[in-house]
Formats: C-alpha cells, structure tokens, sequence
C-alpha cells in the first residue's frame, strides 16, 4: 500500500490500480482505468518483447565470441613455438627454494616408483626408465625396437632376453642385476 499526497493506491493485479471512488470519478472514469491499464500492459509486453529479442541477440553473440576464442586458442596452440620442459625446470630450479622443492618432489616420486617394484606392480625395467625420464618411444629408438616391445618387456615377470637386458644396462648405465633383481 502506498501513500501518495493523501491518496492511498492498492495494488490487486499486475499494472491494476485501485483508486478510491470518489477521487477516481474527479480524475478519471472506470472506462479511462481500464484504458490506462489496457495500455500498461500493452506497454510491459512491448518491453518484455524487445528484452527478448535482446536476449537472442547476447546469445547468438556469446556463441560466436565462444567459437572465436576456440579458434584462437586452437591457432595459438598450434602456431606458437612450445617452451621446453628442461627450460621451465631450469627457471623453477634457478632459486634455493625452487631447487629444494623440485628434489623433495623428485625424491617422492622415486619412492613411490621403488615401493610400485617392490610390490610387483611395474618391473624394474620401467622403473629405470622412469627415473631416466625417458618415454617408451625413446627406449624403443635407443634398443633399435619397436614401442610394442617396450611395453611387452615392461611388465613384471616377462623373461628378457640376456643380450637386451646388457644392452638396457648400458642405456640405464646399471649392471645387469640391478635390472632383474640380484
């Protein structure tokens, strides 16, 4: 309810006023009511169908922006010159404390590798590859073999053949023991 100069407004429906009769007949008849009411609503769904057509506009416009954005990052990604990993490592591990937490992080994985062995959950194999930071594709070029291979001799428990195991002793730089066990 609201008071306005005296005049007191009661809101029953959306756009409908009540005015009391006997300032009503002063200002406006029932017939001018109904037309000022006739045209607030007129006036609302004008409004609400120009904030709609606004809508599609913001839609159809975030898509298209969206889609831009994924194709710049998709050329960005495919034309931009990618930074090495040694270089991003050798700026971590510039300072003391980058230093500290790339050997703790280092050391933590190496347990971790270790603890995977000694449950027979990788082979040793795979455990000095890892610590050599090579990928399966790498060792495979180093033993003149293909990746399969790599992966098959991988896997606990698979006999390797003597003449790759001295071959992965020297790309590991272990004596052979170190690889299967002794």
């Amino acid at each position: 309810m609201t008071s306005l100069t005296g005049i007191t407004y009661r809101r029953k429906e959306a756009f409908r006023w009540n005015i009391p009769v006997e300032v009503s007949t002063k200002i406006f008849s029932h017939a001018d009511m109904d037309e000022i009411c006739e045209s607030c609503e007129t006036l609302k769904n004008i409004v609400i169908k120009k904030l709609e057509a606004e809508n599609k506009k913001f839609k159809k416009l975030i898509a298209f922006l969206r889609s831009e954005i994924e194709s710049l990052e998709l050329n960005t990604a495919t034309t931009e010159k990618a930074l090495p990993l040694k270089e991003i490592v050798k700026e971590f591990t510039s300072t003391p404390e980058g230093k500290k937490a790339w050997d703790d992080a280092w050391q933590e994985q190496h347990n971790e590798w270790k603890s995977l062995v000694e449950s027979d959950k990788i082979s040793r194999i795979k455990y000095y590859r890892l610590i050599n930071g090579m990928d399966q594709a790498t060792l495979a070029k180093k033993l003149n073999t293909a990746q399969p291979n790599i992966s098959r001799i991988e896997k606990p428990g698979y006999n390797i053949p003597v003449n790759t195991l001295e071959k992965l002793a020297k790309i590991f730089k272990v004596k052979k023991g170190a690889l299967i066990g002794d």
